[in-house]
Order: C-alpha cells, then sequence, then structure tokens
C-alpha cells in the first residue's frame, strides 16, 4: 500500500519544509512518496529536498493558487491513497503505519485523521514529541474556523485514553448523524483518500478562489459516500497562524477578500448541493456566520473600503437565490439588514449595522459574565470621550497595566514635576487589584483603571505616556502624542521574530502591529535595542528616541549612595548587611492560562541562608507575570520578598549582587558595574525550545552561567574570583548597551516629545 502525501507550498512555506520532512521520516513507514507542489515565479528557486526514508517528488508551478496546486499533484501521485498535508501542519507519531492497518482490514474510500488545532511552533512539538510520543500540544487560545468543531477538552481526552489503550477506532457517521460533523466534511485538510475515487468522479479543486478551494469538491465527493469515517482520536496537528502581518494563513487574507472569496464560494457552493439535508445545514450555517461577522463589519464600511460595492453585489446575489424561509428564520435585527441589501438600499443596510453592532455591546454587558461599569465606561469612550476636544496641558502616565507608579513613565512626570511645575494636569493610572490609590499629589489625578474617569482622560490627554501596550480598542486622536517608553532591553525573541505564541492571544501579533502604529515616538536604551525594535515590533527607526531609559538616571546619579540607604531603611534591611537580589523572569511554556504564567522557586534559599545569612541578606522580586504568589516566610529575616514592590531600580541600587535568568533587568544592573551570576537551571530547554536569544549568552553575557545552587552559592563565596574572571567581558558588555545611559536620558526624552508644550502657559 502506497501513500502519495500531496503539500501545496506558497513561497513563504518553504522554509517549514525542512520540520515537515523530519515529522514524516519519523513517521516509520516505508512506501510513501511526498508530492511537494511549489509556487515559484522568476526569483523563487525550488529547494532541493533528499530523503533516504521517503520518495521526494518537488513540482514547480508558476503563479499557481493552492487549487491549481492541488490539481496538479493529484495528476502526478501514484499512491493508492492521497494525504493532504499542509506545509505547516504535522501528523502524530505512526500515523500512517495505523492507518495502513485500518485500511487493511476494510477498504475505504475517504479517512479524516481528526484534526488537532494548535498555536505551539512546529518545532517545540517536535521536539517534545521526540521526548514523549504521547505529548499532546497546547492549544493556546480560540477562534472560529470552519471545520475544527470538535471541543479542545474532548479532543484531549480522546487523544489521552487512545494512548493509554493503544488503540484506535474508527466513528462512522451516517445519514443526519453526519450533520454533527458537517464542516469536518468540506475541508481537505486531514483527509485520506483513495485516488481511484478522486480520479474517476472528474472533480477538481476551485482554482480561482484562493480561499476556499475544496468545499465544491468535498461536497460532490461526500454527496456520493454513505457515511463519514473519522479516527477517534486527533491524528493530524493542525498548526494555527498568529502572525496574519507577516505569515498569514489563507483565512487570515484581508478582511475584503475574505468576505469576496467566501461569499463567492457560497454560491459555487450551493450549485453543488443535491442533498436536501446537507443543503439545509449548508445555509443555515452560512447565514450564522453571516449574521454574526458581517453585520458588525458592516458597521465600519471602511474596513471593505473598495470592495464594499462589489461583496455586496456579489451578497445580493447569493441572497437572492435563497428560500423566504432562511431569511424568515434569522432574528429580525439581523434580518432587516440582510432585506435592505437585497431590496439594494447599501446605505440603509450600512446604518442599521451600526446599530446593531451598539445594541449589540449593549446586550453584552445585560449578561452576567459580561455586566461591569468597566463595559459602560468603555461605551462613554467611545460614543462620547472620543467626541471631545483634546486638553493640550494633560498627560496620561501608565505603568505595567496599571500595577504601580514605576519605570521610565515614572521619572519623565517626576522631571516635569520638579522642572516645570504647574505646567500639565498629570493623569495617572491605578489598578485596584494590585495597588491602592496613592496620595494626593499637585496638579496630578489619579483614576482607576478602565473605570469612568480613566476612559474620560485616555480619550481627551494630548500625551499618552505608557511602557508597555494600549488598550486594543485605543483611538489615537488628532492632535495627540503617544510616547511608548517599553521597559527593558531585549534578550528574548519579541513579537514578530517569534514563532508560534502558543501562551498568548492567538491575535497576539496582529493586535501588537496594530497598536504599535499609533506610537509617535519609542524610546530605545541602546542602538542594539533600536535594531531589534526595528524587525521584532515592525517599528520606523526614524520614530525612535535614541535616548536611554528614563528609569536608569536614578542608576547614575550623584545621590544614589545615600538615596540607597534611605531605600534600605524603608525596606527594613539592615544597613550593615550586604544584599542578593534574585530577579527571575516567567517561562513561556508554563502557565495557568494565557497571560498567567507559573514559577517554581528552583534556587536553594535555604541552603543560601545557612551559609551567607551572617553578611547577607536576599530581595526575592519576581516578573509581574507570574500569578502564583511564593510564600518565603519559612525563610524569616533572610529573605524580602519583594516581588510586588513599586520601582526595581531602587532595588538596584541597595542590592550587591544580581542573580537573575532570561530576564532584561541584567541590562540596567550593569550601570553600576556590579556582579551578576545567571541561574539558568532549564537553559538547553528554555534556550532551545522556547523563544530563543538574541544574544549568546555562553560568550556575551557580563557573569557566569551557573545551572545549580551549588555553583551560585561557590560564585558568591569567591565573588573576587568571578569578577576578575569575567572583568573584560563585563567591561565590553557595558560600552555596547549602556552608552547612552549617562544619567540624562529624562532630560533628552522631555525635550523631544514636550518642547512644543512647554512654551505653553501655566495651567489654572
Amino acid at each position: 500500500m502506497r501513500f502519495s502525501i500531496i503539500t501545496p507550498c506558497k513561497i513563504r512555506d518553504r522554509k517549514k519544509i525542512p520540520l515537515l520532512l523530519t515529522n514524516l521520516e519519523d513517521q516509520n513507514f516505508n512506501d510513501v512518496e511526498w508530492i511537494i507542489a511549489y509556487e515559484t515565479d522568476n526569483t523563487a528557486k525550488i529547494p532541493k529536498i533528499t530523503s533516504k526514508a521517503i520518495l521526494t517528488r518537488p513540482l514547480a508551478i508558476p503563479n499557481a493558487t493552492t487549487g491549481m496546486a492541488l490539481n496538479t499533484a493529484v495528476e502526478h501521485a501514484s499512491g493508492d491513497y492521497l494525504i493532504f498535508l499542509d506545509a505547516d501542519d504535522l501528523l502524530f507519531p505512526n500515523t500512517l503505519s495505523l492507518v495502513s492497518d485500518l485500511l487493511k482490514e476494510k477498504d475505504r474510500a475517504l479517512i479524516d485523521l481528526s484534526v488537532y488545532p494548535t498555536y505551539e511552533p512546529a518545532s517545540t512539538i517536535l521536539h517534545e514529541i521526540a521526548k514523549d510520543s504521547s505529548f499532546l500540544p497546547k492549544f493556546g487560545g480560540v477562534t472560529f474556523e470552519p471545520g475544527i468543531q470538535s471541543s479542545q477538552a474532548t479532543l484531549a481526552q480522546n487523544f489521552k485514553n487512545i494512548q493509554a489503550s493503544s488503540s484506535v477506532q474508527l466513528n462512522i457517521f451516517k445519514a443526519s448523524k453526519r450533520l454533527t460533523n458537517f464542516y469536518d466534511q468540506l475541508y481537505i485538510t486531514g483527509k485520506i483518500i483513495k485516488r481511484t475515487l478522486l480520479v474517476q468522479s472528474h472533480e477538481k479543486f476551485n482554482q480561482t478562489n484562493p480561499l476556499d478551494y475544496s468545499n465544491l469538491l468535498m461536497i460532490s465527493l461526500g454527496q456520493k459516500l454513505d457515511s463519514f469515517v473519522q479516527l477517534s482520536s486527533p491524528h493530524y496537528i493542525k498548526i494555527r497562524h498568529n502572525d496574519p502581518i507577516n505569515d498569514p494563513s489563507l483565512s487570515q487574507s484581508s478582511d475584503s477578500q475574505k468576505w469576496f472569496f467566501m461569499i463567492q464560494n457560497w454560491i459555487d457552493t450551493l450549485q453543488g448541493l443535491h442533498s436536501a439535508i446537507w443543503k439545509d445545514k449548508y445555509i443555515k450555517q452560512c447565514l450564522t456566520y453571516l449574521t454574526t461577522y458581517l453585520c458588525t463589519t458592516l458597521a465600519d464600511p471602511e474596513i471593505l473600503g473598495a470592495q464594499l460595492k462589489p461583496i455586496l453585489n456579489l451578497l445580493r446575489d447569493w441572497l437572492s437565490v435563497l428560500e423566504p424561509k432562511y431569511l424568515k428564520e434569522t432574528k429580525l435585527t439581523t434580518r432587516r439588514i440582510l432585506q435592505a441589501i437585497l431590496q439594494g438600499k447599501d446605505e440603509v443596510a450600512i446604518r442599521r449595522s451600526k446599530i446593531l453592532k451598539l445594541l449589540r455591546q449593549i446586550n453584552r454587558f445585560r449578561q452576567p459574565g459580561h455586566r461591569s461599569f468597566s463595559s459602560i465606561s468603555r461605551l462613554c469612550y467611545q460614543y462620547i470621550f472620543t467626541k471631545l476636544p483634546v486638553k493640550k496641558q494633560v498627560i496620561f502616565y501608565e505603568s505595567f497595566l496599571g500595577r504601580n507608579i514605576s519605570d521610565s513613565p515614572k521619572y519623565i512626570y517626576e522631571y516635569l514635576q520638579k522642572n516645570y511645575p504647574n505646567k500639565f494636569k498629570s493623569v495617572w493610572v491605578f489598578n485596584p487589584e494590585f495597588m491602592n490609590k496613592p496620595k494626593k499629589a499637585p496638579h496630578t489625578v489619579f483614576v482607576r483603571r478602565f473605570g469612568l474617569r480613566y476612559m474620560y482622560y485616555l480619550a481627551i490627554s494630548r500625551y499618552q505616556v505608557i511602557n508597555m501596550r494600549q488598550p486594543k480598542w485605543f483611538k489615537k486622536r488628532k492632535g495627540s502624542t503617544f510616547l511608548a517608553t517599553w521597559h527593558g532591553t531585549p534578550l528574548k525573541h519579541l513579537v514578530f521574530d517569534m514563532e508560534n505564541v502558543a501562551s498568548a492571544n492567538p491575535l497576539y501579533k496582529q493586535v501588537f502591529y496594530h497598536q504599535s502604529r499609533q506610537w509617535d515616538y519609542l524610546i530605545s536604551p541602546n542602538q542594539y535595542s533600536s535594531d531589534i525594535f526595528e524587525h521584532a515590533f515592525m517599528y520606523p527607526k526614524q520614530q525612535m528616541l535614541p535616548t536611554g531609559y528614563p528609569r536608569n538616571d536614578i542608576l547614575q546619579a550623584p545621590n544614589k549612595i545615600e538615596r540607597a540607604k534611605i531605600i534600605k531603611k524603608k525596606l527594613g534591611i539592615p544597613q550593615d548587611k550586604k544584599v542578593i537580589l534574585y530577579a527571575p523572569t516567567w517561562r513561556d511554556n508554563d502557565y495557568f492560562e494565557v497571560g498567567k504564567y507559573k514559577f517554581t522557586l528552583k534556587l536553594d534559599i535555604a541552603q543560601l541562608k545557612v551559609e551567607l545569612s551572617k553578611d547577607y541578606v536576599l530581595i526575592l522580586r519576581t516578573h509581574y507575570f507570574i500569578a502564583n504568589q511564593l510564600d518565603t516566610s519559612e525563610f524569616g529575616d533572610f529573605v524580602y520578598n519583594e516581588s510586588t514592590y513599586d520601582d526595581i531600580a531602587e532595588l538596584y541600587l541597595v542590592s550587591d549582587i544580581l542573580i537573575t535568568d532570561y530576564s532584561s533587568v541584567f541590562f540596567d544592573y550593569a550601570i553600576l558595574k556590579r556582579p551578576i551570576l545567571f541561574y539558568v537551571y532549564d537553559y538547553e530547554e528554555y534556550a532551545d525550545v522556547l523563544r530563543g536569544f538574541y544574544l549568546d549568552m555562553q560568550k556575551d553575557l557580563p557573569g557566569p552561567l551557573l545551572k545549580t545552587s551549588d555553583e551560585v552559592l561557590n560564585a558568591i563565596k569567591h565573588l573576587d574570583l568571578t569578577q576578575k574572571k569575567y572583568a573584560d567581558r563585563y567591561h565590553k558588555f557595558s560600552a555596547r548597551f549602556n552608552a547612552w545611559e549617562d544619567g540624562h536620558a529624562t532630560e533628552r526624552v522631555v525635550n523631544k516629545v514636550f518642547s512644543k508644550s512647554l512654551k505653553n502657559k501655566k495651567i489654572k
């Protein structure tokens, strides 16, 4: 029995082919031909792929759509069965052997491998499968995608059960039961099809529709079969895209293109539906999608741009062939919009869509899970406050999502308060979940994050100074200036330099791109960061401020020794004790849910206490992303858990040694020229599997990489030798990363960003 694996490969997908080859070679199945249908142009050459395990057959197809590539590949295939496998997807181990055994028991015309979607990178999945064949990727998000209807929990449980029993069953759906898996049957992804069935039916993939090229073919085949056969557990890993900017999937095309080709596909597919049951199910599913999403899109018609009219005309054609009963079954609000489109009253349809969008927003607030004052205040922001005039002397500050008054926004605020009193009204955001409302300050108001006053000041402020990202619904207003201070020199790959991000919002990269387009300025601490921000954020260098970080001015201040004594006293640390600052970061692959990371304390603090407590105390400072609270009470007055302390720069000042791992804190700490130790107990896993690094940690870091607590303790006990060994590297590191940090970064930022407003009259 021979399998012909067919992979359509666009130019941007070529880099994914080597990983897929590894996956196929690990299947340990002898009779396989792999047909890679390459899209080509005048510049791209077909990469040479060789394998001892499988027969590779590259095909060059100039200017091909996916449908054209698949049709050509089918014509060249020689296998008994065809398997359609996308370039960025994977098969679970031994899938081919499993299916071969099932087909020997009973011949089947079509089998669905049961798709398991995930946002984890292919490299991560292959790495984990090599260690444990029962590994199941994390999904990392929930978004609508036709063809993947099974719940993640069900898929995961089924897979675990199958792994435990070492057997796989076939689920066979007949008659009306097929409707429960209806959309699974419309897509070619993860299907095994008997080649003679496809050849003898003379069915072809759609060569003109780039988005939905398999629906009509699969419907034609499906109506000829009396059942739909699917593996009882997932064996096809569909790696979802979360970089719609640089590596979009077909379904992540622009809204205008997506809607045009989707509706065209509805028209084409409807013509091939002969089964009344299938036709009824298909129309209802299309109407559900239409009324859920298109009406929201029509509320912002500029999204569709010049395609608005062609899309509405095409939709009119589709609606006109539907039986009246289908429109009658839709809700009144959406029915009136569709009726307006059907009657050619496009402006009326758009106006009604805007009303419907508002009504849906209001209705969400009536639901228990969404009912909150912040939801109402956001409506006020969107429909009222953004219509008010911008106030020229108002500055809006936010640091770490309102967790504290800290970082570069704090130092810009303090500089303006000291040097330009009465010039500005300052608005500081605080999150009551993490901090109490600060005490009163001159010309300063404190607003609860996402409260009504927050929304008001966010809308009318002349300046926004924020060290992370603004809300994705933020509306950049004419006459306002957004200063992105950011919050660190990057060590780990950021945003567009990352592979798929399983632990973040599936639309993370798309949202980040949209947010960063609204930044007028981005502060850069060094040339290294400027170079990285340009490709990792896709942000133009001409809009960066090469100033250094305002938050680091304190580390170069003339009074830093006196200030350190004051901070020690505030923290209750004896003046005669040296301070070790331990500041680890989070792990991307260890989290409770999106945005909430776990952390396990691997450093043997009990051992450090026994050996060092006579001369040292230890300050623990975990990253604000870490959701679990670490209990350090057992270590008494040796450990000060300052994970919620508002300003880490002050902790730098009081410490004599820094212990960290993959956090960017060491870039700033190096300004002090004090010892830095890197406790990287999971270095191999973190470096190879997770996001990777911009630096070579073995060669570039200004301190030793330590894998055990004993090594950390030894380095501290012999600190003079450690410093001597890394002195030259430390010097080069400081010259590379801290050349701009001279204690005057805040002044440079203020003079560039606020120069026009500094000339204005004082606020009343």
